[in-house]
């Protein structure tokens, strides 16, 4: 079976096209477009006439595209900014307008996802999963059952909470350690049976693997598996602290649309790393979007968890 499924995120909107066939994922293609549903939400509470303009046509064409390959089902979610946002009922009824219906999902099914994608991607089960995401950011593991918990720190939500100074400046790094700090403690000082062994998904963390072997063009190959070191990833936040946000631009590997936020979401990596007492993270390109054909079109269809 042909599946398409669209993940509405906070900073971008991510299309997969693949096929489903005993229990097995082969991707045809996969797109990501930076749309930035979710500017402003963290203050205005609302998604913007713009935002929803620019991700309503980006999800046109992604539609398009499925259609053009013959996909037989397509499956669409919402995450942290639709979630949030007081006007996201008229969000979704433009979507319903141009044919799609979307699950707006908690934090928990968004962990799930994260999850099941790259578990399966990088084929290890005994792993903590950490999705870094716009709005905010997940972790997962498998524990007797699994765990997952979804925080309100994400690299587009904390850059507009913290980030006024460019280049950033170290009251601002601190105030976002310490802001990531406060919220992450409690769950992980509870849960002393976290694993160690991480892999990270989501578009901070994929980014920083492609700046960190400095990539000019993207290669999922050269992405998926790549092992982040903590001491790469403190070389390229500080070199980014350095720079003003027109010379991010500039940075290999790095998308210059995401470079306003990036420094966030490196900074929650970091931060995760240093609490956890953790050395490196392991970056899977497989991730809640293929966590959501396992949850929708395998596990739902032979009635067990893989």
């Amino acid at each position: 079976m042909r599946c398409s499924v669209i993940d509405i995120g906070t900073n971008s909107i991510r299309h997969l096209i693949c096929d489903v066939e005993n229990n097995e994922i082969r991707q045809i293609k996969k797109d990501v477009k930076i749309t930035r549903l979710g500017e402003s939400v963290s203050k205005s509470g609302k998604l913007s006439n713009d935002a929803i303009a620019r991700s309503v046509n980006t999800i046109k064409e992604y539609l398009d595209d499925a259609k053009n390959y013959e996909a037989q089902s397509i499956y669409a979610f919402a995450t942290s900014a639709v979630r949030d946002a007081k006007n996201s009922s008229y969000f979704i009824d433009e979507l319903l307008n141009i044919g799609l219906d979307v699950d707006i999902v908690d934090g928990e099914t968004e962990s799930l996802y994260g999850y099941l994608g790259a578990s399966y991607g990088i084929k290890k089960n005994d792993v903590l999963v950490l999705d870094v995401g716009g709005g905010s950011t997940e972790f997962s593991y498998f524990k007797d059952d699994l765990i997952k918990r979804s925080f309100d720190i994400g690299a587009v939500r904390l850059t507009e909470k913290f980030i006024k100074s460019d280049p950033i400046s170290v009251d601002e790094y601190n105030n976002i350690r310490l802001y990531v700090t406060d919220m992450l403690t409690p769950f992980i000082g509870d849960n002393e049976d976290i694993p160690r062994d991480i892999v990270g998904i989501g578009g901070t963390i994929t980014t920083l693997a492609a700046m960190s072997q400095d990539l000019r063009i993207y290669s999922r190959e050269l992405i998926h598996g790549y092992v982040l070191k903590k001491g790469d990833i403190k070389r390229l936040l500080d070199l980014m602290m350095s720079l003003s946000l027109n010379e991010r631009k500039l940075l290999n590997g790095l998308q210059p649309e995401r470079a306003d936020i990036i420094v966030a979401g490196t900074i929650i990596v970091y931060t995760v790393l240093e609490l956890l007492n953790c050395t490196s993270i392991t970056v899977s390109e497989w991730d809640n979007l293929e966590g959501a054909v396992v949850e929708k079109f395998i596990r739902d269809n032979d009635g067990k968890d893989k």
